[in-house]
């Protein structure tokens, strides 16, 4: 059987998707944590891994509202089914005193930027950076 170079360029597009036909083990998910606070997300820059399953806490240590709003990240990633409610319009909204489990596999690299879209609060320094590799 023989292949043409755009069959072959074709399948190896295909490769990445068939990988993740399989839904992920999110029992081996890697923990992350980030706290939002008045006005910071601490740690304010992450790096993950392409592929890779993670289970994001987020705490509000706050006793006001915030939010983490990264719709570029979880449009470029997997999200565990069961959390995908909690993301709405690519944020995830905490009341005072709040927490938050958001499973995800990123699919794609890329630098994705993250702020707190309360009013007031991104030019107070509430933004930061996720990073893909």
């Amino acid at each position: 059987m023989r292949f043409s170079p755009r069959s072959i360029l074709l399948l190896a597009c295909l490769l990445p998707c068939a990988a993740w036909a399989q839904a992920p083990d999110w029992s081996h998910a890697r923990s992350i944590g980030v706290e939002l606070s008045s006005f910071r997300f601490t740690p304010a820059t992450l790096e993950l891994e392409q592929g890779v399953p993670y289970r994001l806490h987020l705490t509000n240590r706050a006793s006001g509202g915030h939010d983490f709003s990264a719709p570029a990240l979880f449009a470029a990633s997997i999200v565990a089914p069961q959390d995908s409610a909690r993301i709405q319009d690519g944020r995830i909204e905490l009341d005072g005193r709040d927490s938050a489990d958001i499973r995800f596999v990123p699919t794609r690299p890329g630098r994705y930027a993250i702020r707190c879209t309360h009013f007031m609060h991104g030019m107070f320094g509430m933004t930061g950076t996720v990073t893909v590799k």
